[in-house]
């Protein structure tokens, strides 16, 4: 059933809510943490109007689904969209994560038996397979170690002081702010769990054994990540690819959100 506002009551028992519009191959859109589905709308109407059928959903504990005090791990996030899948019978997927769910898509490849039966190509937006840095990784999120990782999760760490995230334009400025609920909304009093498991997970070993084509995107002034995780991410990957966005930060789907729309059905048209 297409429409807006759909619900899916998960295996533990959660409401996750999510849109399906539009018909043809489906493009799956899986937001970061703090974010929903709402701020996928740039790219939403850019792909209802090239013919395709655009699934948006909410994680558990964001936008419209359930504030659940149960689940908060980023297993739980992957089954919830490896169930979304499979209650609408999605076959040739692109899926496309930003941020934690890129985390998301990874955590379903590592648990899903079916995943490669259903995606068959994967957009992977400013997220490092490992955020914890340590002497021999680098490229996870700058400042956030071993010995800071629970304060980091807990807030008692400012990881986002060194941010230095390019101002939007103004005309997705006023966009993003009239959407609901707001980032300033999020409930994150509630996510030190989830933003803790996503923080202390690796994904490292998954990324070589993801078998399908697949788009690593990251904005030349992310203030998360080093560039040369991002290439690590792409050629680890056996059919990757790297694109830089010369004016983005951990954003490029609203900072460049022409270009972005235009690479993202460039890639979707090849494959």
């Amino acid at each position: 059933m297409s429409g807006t506002n759909l619900t899916l009551t998960t295996s533990d028992g959660v409401t996750i809510r999510y849109d399906d519009e539009g018909e043809g191959r489906p493009i799956v859109l899986s937001s970061g943490g703090s974010a929903h589905s709402g701020h996928w709308v740039l790219q939403r109407d850019a792909l209802l109007e090239a013919g395709y059928r655009v699934i948006r959903y909410d994680h558990r504990l964001h936008g419209r689904s359930d504030v659940s005090e149960h689940g908060q791990r980023m297993s739980r996030l992957g089954l919830d969209l490896g169930e979304l899948l499979t209650a609408l019978d999605l076959h040739d997927v692109v899926l496309v994560g930003h941020s934690m769910g890129v985390s998301t898509s990874l955590a379903y490849f590592s648990i899903a038996d079916d995943a490669w039966d259903r995606i068959t190509a994967f957009v992977a937006v400013d997220q490092s397979p490992k955020i914890v840095n340590d002497a021999e990784w680098q490229w996870g999120v700058r400042g956030i170690t071993e010995e800071n990782v629970f304060d980091a999760a807990y807030f008692r760490y400012d990881w986002l002081k060194d941010g230095f995230e390019p101002d939007l334009p103004d005309d997705v400025r006023h966009l993003v702010a009239s959407i609901t609920p707001s980032w300033e909304d999020f409930p994150w009093d509630k996510a030190h769990r989830l933003l803790l498991d996503h923080f202390v997970a690796d994904w490292r070993d998954v990324v070589p054994h993801i078998q399908v084509p697949t788009l690593v995107i990251t904005g030349r002034d992310t203030p998360f990540y080093e560039l040369e995780g991002m290439r690590w991410f792409a050629d680890t990957v056996p059919d990757g690819r790297l694109s830089v966005f010369e004016h983005s930060g951990h954003d490029p789907y609203l900072s460049e959100y022409l270009e972005f729309n235009a690479q993202l059905l460039d890639f979707i048209a090849q494959h």
